[in-house]
């Protein structure tokens, strides 16, 4: 009875999340037949994908459980200090310049010229082991990619500091083959951190692949957004989002050519054999 349960109980979040998404989970998108698993008979076209770029928050773990709220008050109090403007006014900017730049650190770095570098560490600065959670097993399903041939690259918009202490209470901390953070996202003298276009093209240059090579997989629509408009495959994580009703959607965003719940999801696209003619 427990797993016919537990079993129920899955079926029924799968379906809540298809109502909220437009899509069912794991299938491709409309636009982008073909680049899911391809139907018996069909001539794939799209070459296989070596790299994969794995982001962090609400993606491997559950930061939509408390972690981000704990780093959102944290910006809050330095903000305020350092414009000189009341706690609510700086939540509203904190708010503000990450939907318009998708971090909140570029927006201060632009408009205000804060340091990343001074604003990171502070605003990361506490206990993560409180926060620090997962559903099943991503250390299993980060090895069940890897057996695939392809590479894992950890992509976050996190400072280093934060990612590699999260790693290391997840027991995640040697299962990529590079971590990248916000403290190594400088190009052509300026910060740009994800969305930017720019940064993923040099990212799949470091890697020695063409985008139409690597997949992401981020729960943030405007990062897949911009993933997809240089060619990369683009893999939608909705499982902690919609679990804590932070789907930023309704339907399924522009860009995005598969949903999934958990990183255990992406093995059955990783494991398809591609060629290119």
């Amino acid at each position: 009875r427990g797993k016919e349960a537990a079993a129920g109980r899955l079926f029924r979040f799968r379906e809540s999340v298809t109502k909220l998404t437009g899509t069912r989970l794991g299938a491709p998108m409309e636009a982008n037949v073909g680049l899911g698993r391809p139907r018996r008979g069909a001539k794939p076209t799209a070459p296989a994908v070596k790299v994969w770029f794995i982001d962090l928050d609400d993606t491997v773990m559950e930061s939509s459980g408390g972690m981000l709220h704990a780093i959102h008050l944290r910006m809050n109090d330095f903000i305020s200090r350092a414009l000189g403007i009341s706690w609510e006014e700086a939540g509203k900017l904190r708010t503000a310049y990450w939907e318009r730049y998708g971090s909140t650190f570029l927006g201060l770095w632009r408009n205000h010229r804060i340091d990343p570098r001074v604003f990171l560490p502070e605003t990361h600065d506490f206990d993560y082991s409180p926060f620090v959670r997962a559903a099943g097993n991503p250390a299993e399903d980060i090895r069940a990619l890897r057996r695939k041939g392809v590479r894992i690259v950890l992509y976050t918009n996190g400072p280093r500091i934060y990612a590699e202490e999260v790693l290391r209470l997840l027991r995640l901390h040697d299962a990529f083959d590079a971590v990248v953070t916000s403290t190594d996202m400088r190009l052509m003298g300026d910060w740009r951190p994800k969305p930017s276009a720019t940064m993923l093209r040099a990212l799949c240059a470091r890697f020695h692949v063409r985008p139409q090579e690597a997949a992401i997989i981020d729960d943030s629509p405007a990062n897949l957004r911009a993933a997809k408009s240089i060619g990369m495959r683009t893999f939608w994580c909705t499982g902690y989002r919609a679990k804590h009703g932070k789907l930023t959607h309704r339907r399924t965003a522009p860009g995005v050519d598969h949903v999934v719940l958990r990183l255990r999801d992406l093995i059955p696209f990783a494991a398809q054999k591609k060629e290119v003619r």
